[in-house]
């Protein structure tokens, strides 16, 4: 993935904002299934005049939230 993200400064907090396209490869699936995800509110996300945007670690926060634990 390469770094076309932008970063903000606010209040202290480095955040890395992440496009829809980048938030796809992350994820590995479509620009289509990361709209579902907005669409459902599965995902934090930012509009930010008009255009959506991703907190990185609200995202790796949400695959943290996929993983299951193996049985024993």
């Amino acid at each position: 993935m390469t770094d076309t993200g932008s970063h903000s400064q606010a209040g202290g907090l480095n955040i890395r904002f992440l496009t829809p396209d980048e938030v796809a490869a992350l994820l590995r699936i479509s620009k289509t299934g990361v709209y579902r995800l907005v669409e459902r509110r599965s995902v934090r996300f930012y509009k930010i005049s008009g255009v959506l945007r991703f907190d990185q670690n609200d995202i790796l926060a949400f695959i943290q939230q996929g993983c299951v634990e193996p049985m024993r």
